[in-house]
Parts: C-alpha cells; sequence; structure tokens
C-alpha cells in the first residue's frame, strides 16, 4: 500500500493522463485508476494482460500489449512510471536506452518519469546454491516448497535466479535475469538521456537514498 500511496501522489501532483509500462496484470494500474487517475497500461504479455483486463472490469483504464522498447503511441503523459524492479529486465545498454527513448518521447513537457530498482551496493550478489525460500498454498490447497539459486555474472552486472517449485508428485523451475545498475551510473545515465533527477529515496517512506539502501526509487522530470 505504501508503493500504491508513492505513485498516486506523484501522480496527482501532475494532473493527467498517466502511462504504466510493464503493467503485468496491474497490480499498481487498478489501484490508481480507482483513486481517480486515468490510466493506460503496457505489458509484453498478453496473457498478463487479460488477467489486468478481467480484474479491471468496470474501470475506466486502458490495456495495451507492447514492448516499452518500441512502443508507439500519439499520447503523450503527464507521468510514467514502472514498478516492481521492472527496469532491472531491461538488460543490455541498448535495452535501457531504448526503453528511456520511449519515456522521453512519451511524456508532456517537464512530465514526471519514476521507478525503483535494487541498489547492488545494498544486496547481496554472491552465488548461492539451491537453499529453501519458502512455501505457499496453491489455489487447490496443496503445500508447495518454493526453493532457489542465484549466480550472479559481474561483466554484465546481471543476477541469474533460478526458482523451484516442489509439489511433492512435480517439480517445476523458472527462471529470471535482472541488471543492476548502481546508483552514479543510474544518475548519469538519465542525465545523459534528457531527465533531470528530482529525488532519490530509499524506500517508499521517502528516506533519503544512502550507498547501503536497499532500493534506489528515482523521481525524475523531462527536460
Amino acid at each position: 500500500m505504501d508503493k500504491y500511496q508513492f505513485y498516486l501522489e506523484l501522480a496527482r501532483s501532475s494532473p493527467g493522463e498517466v502511462l504504466e509500462l510493464a503493467c503485468g496484470t496491474g497490480l499498481t494500474t487498478i489501484p490508481l485508476s480507482k483513486a481517480g487517475i486515468t490510466m493506460t497500461g503496457v505489458d509484453i504479455s498478453s496473457e498478463m494482460l487479460a488477467y489486468a483486463r478481467l480484474k479491471a472490469e468496470g474501470l475506466t483504464v486502458t490495456f495495451m500489449e507492447g514492448d516499452a522498447r518500441t512502443f508507439e503511441s500519439d499520447k503523450r503523459f503527464s507521468m510514467i512510471y514502472l514498478t516492481g524492479n521492472a527496469f532491472q529486465a531491461f538488460l543490455s545498454d541498448q535495452d535501457q536506452l531504448d526503453l528511456l527513448t520511449t519515456v522521453h518521447k512519451h511524456l508532456q513537457p517537464h512530465g514526471i518519469f519514476a521507478f525503483e530498482t535494487r541498489n547492488p551496493e545494498g544486496t547481496d550478489l554472491s552465488d548461492q546454491e539451491e537453499t529453501e525460500w519458502g512455501s505457499f498454498i496453491d489455489k487447490d490447497g496443496n503445500n508447495v516448497k518454493v526453493s532457489g539459486t542465484q549466480c550472479y555474472d559481474a561483466s554484465q552486472h546481471i543476477m541469474h535466479w533460478v526458482t523451484m517449485r516442489d509439489w511433492g508428485y512435480k517439480r517445476t523451475t523458472s527462471r529470471i535475469a535482472c541488471r543492476f545498475t548502481d546508483q552514479d551510473t543510474l544518475h548519469s545515465l538519465l542525465t545523459r538521456h534528457g531527465f533531470r533527477v528530482e529525488h532519490q529515496y530509499a524506500d517508499w517512506d521517502k528516506t533519503p537514498f544512502s550507498p547501503s539502501s536497499s532500493s534506489i526509487i528515482s523521481v525524475c522530470r523531462k527536460c
């Protein structure tokens, strides 16, 4: 709820239509829409968008399938944001540049761009063998054990996480890669590509960022 409130306050500070890139199933898009913000959500996954539309029935929110690196719209938004550490899914310099180009193009003059990312200095990036991460009860009432590994590619600044889910009678594996960008590099990247960094926080309570913070929450404005 703190995260929703953070982005809601930002949206209200810059009235107009808001775009969430990499919106997934609308976990943040929908609460902002319910709060009266005119929302558009874009995601590359048609399956996630189908569920988002189901959850948003009756709301005036638009969901569109698209890649944040190449998304095109005639609309210009007062605010654009990514959350859920989605910025880390852009794994190369070119991916990050293409994302920022999309954002800059679709923002109104002096519009707000906000996102969060894990801070490499405040994160355990050590390689780890399979360890227990916890468990959950699935929709059928089965207890599912969750374990995983992590392996960090320091040359590319990419963490590779492998998650295993064990039902006892079956076991599934999923993989995710996330790029870690340090605060100095992030600040330089944003400045070079048309943004003024107004604030960087450590958490949703707006604690000022410090080198040991686990997150970097950036609030920028289009120059």
